[in-house]
C-alpha cells in the first residue's frame, strides 16, 4: 500500500487531542468516533493499493512517409494484429504514424482492435524523435512497456536517439522492425542544383548540377526555368558524382525556378531524379496588381505614375511570386480567388517580409468579398464587422450542413471536416442579430434536427452545433432541401434564404430538386451553395445548378480550413449590411498628408462604399460625410510592412464622381507608394542563406565600423506556398560582425528566410529543397545503422518474430485508489455514532463542581452544610442521578451539581430555583 498525500496522516494528532479533550462520551458511541476519526484522515492521505502485475503497454510506430514501401501499412496491420492475439490480462496496445508529425491512430486498448490507419499525415519527411516522444506521451506515468518502431530507417529531424534516452529514463525500451524498400542495384540522383544567390538582369551567370549514379548509366537530362524547356538530351552518367555546368541569362526582375530532371532506365529510387534551385534576379521593386480590368482606371494610374507595374487577373500567389515585389494592390478581388494557402502567404509577406498591400473597395472586396476571418483580415486597419445599427432588414435562414461519412476525414491539422464545418456555422449565426430566425440541420442518407427556425432573440443552441457528428453514407441532397423549404416557410420574413453545404463528390439522390427549388423561387426565397471540393468534381455540376436555379451563390472550397471564413462571407452577403450602395460624398480628415500632397477640398462624391469600422491606432485620411462617418480611405503600419484600405470602388458601378477626380491619380499613387515604405533602410548590412542537405544555414554581416544592435536578430522562415506556419529562431554571434541561425528543413518546397534587425527588415535569397531528405542517395543498410543505434540507448531489439513481446516487457504495478472506499465507510461509521448516541446511549456525563457555602447562602438563614451541598454519586451503571432535596425550601441548589445533558432539562432546573421548589 502507499499514500499520495501521506503528510496528512499528521492531522492524527491535533485531531485525536480534540477528540480526547472534548469528544468524550462513554459506550460505543466514543469508539464509533475514533473510527470515523481514523477513515477520515486516511481518505486524506490518498491511499492505493498496489498492484504488481497490472501488465504492460506496447505502442506501436509506424513511418507512413513516402520512402517506405507501397505494402508498408499493410505489413504494420498484420504486426500490430499478431500483438493484439497475444495480449495478457491489463495488456494494452496502442498505435502511432508519423511523417512529418505523428498522429495517434488507436490509444492504448485492451479488447480493442486496430481498424487501420485512417489519420493524415504529410510524408514529405520522417520525423523519428517526435514519433517516439508521441510514444511516451501516449503511456501513461506509472506503466511500463516497450515501443515497437515499424521505419525504414530514414530518419529526418533531430536525432531520434534523444527521444529514445527520455523514454530509457522511464524504463521503457524501443524495439525496432526494419521495413524498406529492395535494395536497387542502380540509382540516379540529383544531389542539388547550386545556382548564385542573386543576379542583375542581363547578367549572365553559371549553374551546376550534380548527379549522383551508382553505376555507369545512359540517361536523359532535362533542364526548365520557370517551366521552359533550356536544355534537353542524352549524358553518360559515370559511377559516383557528375557535375553537369549549365550557362542562362535573365532578362527580367524577380524570383527564377529552374528544374533539374534526370532519367535513366532501371533507376530504383524516381523520387530524388529532380533537383531544385531558385535565383533572385535584382532590380527595383515592382507593384503586382491583381484586377479583372488590365486596362483600367487602376492599372493605367500606376502606369502613368512611374512605377514598376505588374497586372495579372486573380491567381494563387506564393511567397514566389512575391519576391521583389513592394507592394500587392488588390483590385476588388475575392478572397475565393485568391485561395487559403494565399491568403496565408499574403499575410506573412506584410507581417514578417514587410511588404506592402493596397487593398480597394467593391462587391467582391472586405467582407463581402470573404476577407472576414481570413488571415488578411487582421493585417486590415478597419476591421470587418456587422453592425446591428446597420441592418436593413430581419432575415431567415435555413442552414443545412452535410454530416456524411466524407464529413469525418481530418485535414492536416488535425480537425474534422465536420469541425470546420460546425466552426463555420457557428461564425455565420454569430452575425445574426435579434430580430433574425434561423434552423439548423444535419443531412446524410437522413435529416437530422440540431434547432428548428427559432428567434436569434431567444437564445441558441450553439454548443450543439460546434459539436457536429459524421454519419453514413452520402448527403441526400433532395431531402435536405425539403426539410429547408419545410423550416423556411415557416418564416414571414422580408429576406428569406436556404444555405446548402455539400460534399462536392459525395452529393446523392437529388430527386425533385427542382420542383423544390421552383416553389421555393416563388416564394422569394433565394438558396446558396457552398461545395467542399472543386469544381471538377464528379457532383459540382448539380451544386452548381441548385445555386443557379435558386438564385443564390455558389462556393467551392477546396481547402476545408476556408469553411469557416466562406460561411461568414455569404451570411454578409444575404444580410446586405456591409455595403452601401447610395452616393455619399466625403470629407479629408487629418492623415491625409501621410499620402502627399493631396487636396483636402473639392472632394468627389462616391457612388458607393463597404461600410468598415476604423481600428484602435490606424489612421483615416477620407471618410464620409452620411449618418455613418465612415472611413474610406485608413492606413497602418502592420508587423513590419504597410496597408491601405480604399473601401471606394475605383472601378466599376459605384465609382461615382471618383473616375473624374483630378486628384484620383496622385492619390493612387500616394497610396502605393507609402505602402512600399514599411522595410526599412537595409543599411550595408548583407543577408546570406546557404543549404548543405537539409540543414539551412543564414548570416548577418555587419559592414566594418557599422553600430552592432543593441538586441539579437531573429530569423524567420516562411514557407513558399503558404500551407506551412513562419518558423521564428533567435541568431546567435560566430564572429565581431556576424551573426547565424541554423534550421533542419522538415521537407521539399521553397522557404524564404527573413532576417529581423530591430524596425528592419532584410530578406535573405530562398532556398529549395526538391526532395524529402530520406530519398538522398544511400542504401537500405544506413537506415537498419539508425535504427540499431536508437534501439541501443535503451537495450531494445531487432524484432523479426512479435512472439515474447508482452512478456520482455516489464509488468506495470497497477493502483487502486481505496480513498473512495474510505469516504464511504465513514459516511457509515457516521450514520452508525449518530444512531447509537440518540438511541442507544445515555446522556453525556459532565463534571460535577461543588460550591461553596457562601454562593448559595440566604440572608437570615442559616448555612448550608457540608454534607447538604455534596453531590450525591450515581450508582455504577444507572444515569446521572439527581441531587436530593434540601429540607429548607429556601435553601438554594447549585447548577453545577445537576449532570444535565440536554437543555429541556437544564430550563427545568432553572424553573425549579425560581419557584423554590
Amino acid at each position: 500500500m502507499s499514500f499520495s498525500l501521506p503528510q496528512a496522516l499528521v492531522l492524527l494528532v491535533p485531531l485525536g487531542l480534540f477528540l480526547w479533550k472534548r469528544g468524550q462520551r462513554p459506550g460505543p458511541p466514543m469508539a464509533l468516533r475514533w473510527a470515523l476519526l481514523l477513515l477520515v484522515v486516511g481518505a486524506l492521505a490518498g491511499p492505493e493499493w498496489v498492484l504488481r502485475h497490472a501488465g504492460s503497454d506496447v505502442v506501436v510506430v509506424v513511418d507512413r512517409s513516402r520512402s517506405m514501401p507501397a505494402d508498408a501499412g499493410r505489413v504494420a496491420s498484420e504486426l500490430v494484429g499478431l500483438l493484439e492475439t497475444q495480449r495478457r490480462p491489463g495488456d494494452r496496445v496502442g498505435v502511432i504514424s508519423f511523417g512529418r508529425e505523428a498522429r495517434v491512430e488507436q490509444p492504448l486498448s485492451e479488447a480493442g482492435r486496430f481498424g487501420g490507419f485512417t489519420r493524415p499525415v504529410d510524408a514529405e519527411a520522417s520525423d523519428l524523435s517526435v514519433a517516439l516522444d508521441a510514444a511516451g506521451a501516449l503511456i501513461p506515468p506509472g506503466r511500463t512497456g516497450r515501443v515497437l518502431v515499424v521505419s525504414d530507417g530514414r530518419a529526418t529531424g533531430a536525432d531520434a536517439r534523444g527521444a529514445a534516452r527520455r523514454l530509457a529514463a522511464r524504463g521503457i525500451a524501443v524495439d525496432f522492425r526494419h521495413v524498406a524498400r529492395e535494395d536497387s542495384p542502380l540509382d540516379l540522383a540529383v544531389l542539388s542544383l547550386d545556382v548564385p544567390a542573386a543576379v542583375r538582369a542581363h547578367e549572365p551567370f553559371q549553374m551546376t548540377g550534380v548527379v549522383v549514379a551508382s553505376a555507369p548509366v545512359t540517361g536523359t537530362v532535362l533542364l526548365e526555368r520557370n517551366g521552359r524547356v533550356l536544355v534537353k538530351g542524352p549524358f553518360e552518367f559515370q559511377s559516383g558524382p557528375n557535375l553537369l555546368p549549365f550557362r542562362d541569362l535573365v532578362e527580367e526582375p524577380g524570383l527564377v525556378a529552374y528544374r533539374l530532371t534526370v532519367e535513366a532506365p532501371g533507376d530504383g529510387v524516381v523520387e530524388n531524379d529532380v533537383g531544385q534551385g531558385v535565383l533572385r534576379v535584382e532590380g527595383p521593386p515592382r507593384v503586382l496588381l491583381l484586377t479583372a480590368q488590365p486596362e483600367g482606371t487602376l492599372a493605367k494610374a500606376l502606369r502613368s505614375a512611374g512605377l514598376l507595374l505588374e497586372v495579372r487577373a486573380p491567381f494563387a500567389l506564393t511567397l514566389d511570386d512575391l519576391d521583389g515585389v513592394g507592394t500587392v494592390v488588390l483590385e476588388n478581388v475575392d478572397a475565393n480567388q485568391l485561395g487559403e494557402p494565399a491568403l496565408r502567404s499574403l499575410a506573412s509577406y506584410v507581417e514578417q517580409a514587410g511588404g506592402g498591400l493596397v487593398m480597394t473597395g467593391g462587391r467582391s472586396s472586405f467582407g463581402e468579398g470573404g476577407y472576414r476571418r481570413s488571415p488578411v483580415e487582421p493585417l486590415l486597419p478597419v476591421s470587418l464587422e456587422m453592425r446591428e445599427e446597420q441592418r436593413r432588414m430581419a432575415l431567415a435562414m435555413s442552414v443545412l450542413m452535410d454530416c456524411s461519412c466524407s464529413m469525418g476525414a481530418t485535414v492536416p491539422d488535425g480537425r474534422t471536416k465536420m469541425e470546420l464545418a460546425a466552426e463555420g456555422v457557428v461564425g455565420a449565426l454569430t452575425l445574426l442579430n435579434e430580430k433574425d430566425e434561423v434552423s439548423v440541420h444535419m443531412v446524410d442518407t437522413a435529416v437530422h434536427e440540431i434547432f428548428p427556425m427559432s428567434p436569434v432573440e431567444n437564445g441558441l443552441p450553439l454548443d450543439e452545433v460546434s459539436r457536429g457528428f459524421s454519419g453514413g453514407g452520402g448527403i441526400y441532397v433532395g431531402e435536405a432541401l425539403r426539410e429547408g423549404r419545410k423550416q423556411i416557410l415557416r418564416s414571414d420574413k422580408t429576406t428569406r434564404h436556404v444555405l446548402l453545404f455539400s460534399d462536392a463528390a459525395d452529393s446523392e439522390e437529388p430527386a425533385d430538386y427542382m420542383k423544390t427549388l421552383a416553389e421555393l423561387q416563388s416564394q422569394k426565397v433565394t438558396v446558396s451553395v457552398i461545395g467542399l471540393g472543386s469544381e471538377k468534381d464528379s457532383d459540382a455540376a448539380l451544386l452548381k445548378e441548385i445555386a443557379t436555379r435558386g438564385g443564390g451563390r455558389i462556393y467551392f472550397a477546396e481547402d476545408a480550413t476556408s469553411l469557416p471564413r466562406i460561411f461568414s462571407q455569404e451570411t454578409i452577403a444575404v444580410a446586405r449590411a456591409t455595403f452601401v450602395d447610395e452616393p455619399s460624398s466625403l470629407e479629408a480628415a487629418p492623415d491625409l498628408p501621410l499620402l502627399g500632397k493631396l487636396p483636402a477640398l473639392g472632394l468627389p462624391q462616391v457612388g458607393g462604399y463597404n461600410l468598415t469600422y476604423l481600428r484602435p491606432r490606424a489612421s483615416v485620411a477620407l471618410r464620409t460625410l452620411d449618418d455613418n462617418a465612415a472611413p474610406v480611405l485608413a492606413l497602418w503600419p502592420r508587423g513590419s510592412g504597410r496597408v491601405v484600405a480604399l473601401m471606394a470602388e475605383v472601378d466599376g458601378e459605384f465609382t461615382g464622381e471618383l473616375r473624374t477626380w483630378s486628384g484620383l491619380r496622385a492619390a493612387l499613387e500616394g497610396m502605393v507608394r507609402w505602402s512600399m515604405g514599411g522595410a526599412g533602410e537595409a543599411g550595408e548590412a548583407v543577408a546570406r542563406s546557404e543549404r548543405r542537405g537539409n540543414l539551412l544555414r543564414v548570416t548577418l554581416d555587419f559592414a566594418p565600423g557599422e553600430a552592432l544592435p543593441g538586441a539579437l536578430p531573429s530569423l524567420v522562415l516562411l514557407p513558399g506556398d503558404g500551407r506551412g506556419s513562419p518558423v521564428e529562431l533567435p541568431m546567435r554571434w560566430e564572429d565581431e560582425d556576424r551573426v547565424a541561425a541554423e534550421y533542419t528543413l522538415p521537407g521539399s518546397g521553397t522557404w524564404h528566410p527573413v532576417v529581423k534587425l530591430g524596425a528592419r527588415v532584410l530578406r535573405a535569397p530562398p532556398v529549395t529543397l526538391p526532395y524529402a531528405p530520406e530519398f538522398e542517395p544511400g542504401s537500405p543498410r544506413e537506415g537498419l545503422e539508425v535504427l540499431r543505434g536508437v534501439a541501443a540507448v535503451g537495450g531494445g531489439l531487432e524484432r523479426l518474430s512479435m512472439t515474447g513481446l508482452f512478456s520482455d516487457a516489464p509488468e506495470s504495478e497497477g493502483r487502486v485508489a481505496l480513498a473512495p472506499w474510505l469516504v464511504g465507510l465513514a459516511v457509515a461509521v457516521l450514520l452508525a455514532e449518530v444512531a447509537v448516541r440518540r438511541f442507544l446511549s445515555g446522556p453525556r456525563l459532565r463534571r460535577a463542581v461543588a460550591a461553596s457555602p457562601a454562593a448559595v447562602a440566604v440572608p437570615g438563614m442559616p448555612a448550608p452544610s457540608a454534607a447538604s451541598a455534596s453531590p450525591v454519586k450515581p450508582e455504577s451503571g444507572a444515569g446521572p442521578s439527581l441531587e436530593a432535596p434540601a429540607a429548607a425550601p429556601q435553601e438554594a441548589k447549585p447548577r453545577e451539581e445537576r449532570g444535565v445533558d440536554s437543555a429541556l432539562e437544564a430550563a427545568r432546573e432553572r424553573a425549579r430555583r425560581r419557584l423554590g421548589r
